[in-house]
């Protein structure tokens, strides 16, 4: 049996803004990473045999301070990004209504290929999530990995992880510095925790990427 630990990345100033960050490097607040070492305080009696993370510093520097010390590699991957939202990124949801008011429009119909202009569908972020979490699943069968990405990259990956449909995309929220943990089997996947925060004030953005 393997055992994935699945970490959002901590606030941005961004989160607190609730503006859309997507593939925009924005990195932590402080706040931010007080919440990434309180996840470390969480399992600092969890053996962890390797780490994945986004290659955006939000999530990067999430995993840095989980891991604190540890001698745990550390592997970047841009598939772990955060779905790519176009010229929605940088905005918040007045700010799209306003600049984009049709396309505003269609973001809100549950449209699994919508897409902003020169952005990723839903559908889009499941397809890439879908073989980003199943390689490392099938790689690390036996091992404990830690995971830290973004809201919508990770609920997509979930999502595979568990084989549900499609829709249940609109289904999940993940807040800030939260844990999930998934035990993985060769022909399964079993959820044991899903965006657990008791380790934290109870605050963190569930939207923003």
């Amino acid at each position: 049996m393997g055992r994935l630990l699945i970490v959002r990345h901590g606030e941005t100033p961004w989160n607190a803004e609730g503006r859309l960050q997507g593939h925009a490097d924005i990195d932590l607040s402080e706040k931010g990473r007080q919440q990434a070492r309180e996840v470390a305080k969480r399992l600092a009696d969890t053996p962890i045999d390797v780490a994945y993370s986004s290659d955006l510093a939000r999530a990067w520097h999430t995993a840095q301070i989980v891991l604190d010390q540890r001698d745990v590699p550390l592997n970047s991957n841009e598939g772990l990004r955060e779905r790519f939202y176009g010229v929605f990124e940088g905005l918040t949801v007045e700010e799209r209504q306003a600049q984009f008011p049709d396309e505003f429009a269609a973001s809100l119909i549950k449209d699994l290929e919508f897409a902003s202009p020169g952005g990723e569908s839903a559908l889009g972020t499941l397809r890439r999530m879908t073989g980003v979490i199943g390689e490392i699943k099938e790689r690390h069968l036996n091992e404990t990995v830690l995971i830290v990405g973004h809201v919508g990259s990770l609920r997509s990956a979930i999502i595979a992880l568990m084989e549900l449909p499609p829709e249940a995309t609109w289904r999940f929220v993940m807040a800030n510095c939260s844990l999930t943990v998934i035990d993985t089997y060769p022909d399964n996947a079993v959820l044991g925790l899903y965006n657990d925060t008791s380790h934290l004030d109870g605050s963190g953005s569930l939207t923003g990427g």
